[in-house]
């Protein structure tokens, strides 16, 4: 399903050159090696998140919030490409107490930069923010990692949506080729317990159908699905996906529109 139409913006970004302008981004990652596998894991997947953003500047988006914006890469590249209205979110547990704004300094090739951002849980805490106050939502590489339910910080993205705005989910594909292939050896998909706390690994992947099911139970017609790969596949898997190319990709990227109010 694809009805956003082609990019036409002259934003379109090098990407070369915004990998090394994000790999000068410090103060964020423990180290240079941390930095530098978080950047291979992730590149393809934001690149496609802000050609999707590229196309929906003709849809009337500048106001747009983004949702688990540590470790600023994905922000640090939207600041460099749009001249979007930027809000930022994060939760961090108990190591950061109340709702902010708080504001996380670093630097880029030197000069300092500030990522103000609002604090809270979006699986059990209202958004510190009105109803209607933001084109576009992105709800990227999140909903794997919740606990409890999609639901709720679905039907918070949702009231906090303008009518015709919009929201891009991203995430893994549990339908992915690989995961078949392990299972069929016997090998477990799931992650292992994470140093990082509950939220530290992927709890709960999902399918397209249910990702789409998701955004519709909450008001928003599905507008654009892609699932793609976002990282080299291995040899072994490229002629049996081709079989299934709509459901045994890697990566689920899904955007939708707020329903008018009735």
């Amino acid at each position: 399903m694809a009805l956003l139409g082609p990019d036409r913006s002259k934003l379109t970004g090098d990407p070369e050159n915004e990998k090394a302008y994000v790999l000068g981004l410090e103060g964020v990652f423990r180290d240079r090696t941390e930095h530098e596998r978080y950047l291979a894991d992730g590149w393809e997947r934001m690149q496609a998140v802000l050609r999707l953003l590229a196309r929906l500047r003709s849809q009337g988006v500048h106001r747009v919030l983004e949702l688990g914006a540590n470790p600023y890469v994905l922000t640090s590249l939207l600041k460099r490409r749009f001249d979007f209205d930027l809000e930022l979110a994060n939760y961090f547990g108990e190591k950061l107490q109340g709702v902010g704004p708080f504001t996380h300094v670093a630097e880029i090739d030197g000069r300092p930069v500030e990522f103000p951002f609002r604090h809270f849980n979006i699986e059990q805490d209202a958004f510190p923010y009105p109803d209607q106050s933001f084109d576009c939502v992105l709800f990227c590489e999140i909903v794997e990692h919740l606990l409890l339910s999609a639901d709720r910080p679905m039907a918070e993205i949702a009231r906090v949506l303008r009518p015709g705005g919009f929201v891009i989910i991203s995430t893994p594909n549990a339908a992915r080729l690989p995961n078949l292939y392990f299972l069929a050896r016997g090998w477990n998909i799931w992650d292992g317990y994470s140093a990082n706390g509950p939220y530290g690994r992927h709890n709960r992947e999902y399918v397209l159908p249910e990702v789409a099911a998701l955004a519709e139970r909450h008001g928003c017609e599905v507008v654009e699905t892609e699932v793609r790969n976002v990282q080299p596949l291995a040899r072994r898997f490229t002629y049996l996906q081709r079989l299934r190319p709509d459901v045994w990709y890697e990566h689920i990227f899904l955007v939708a529109r707020r329903r008018p109010a009735t």
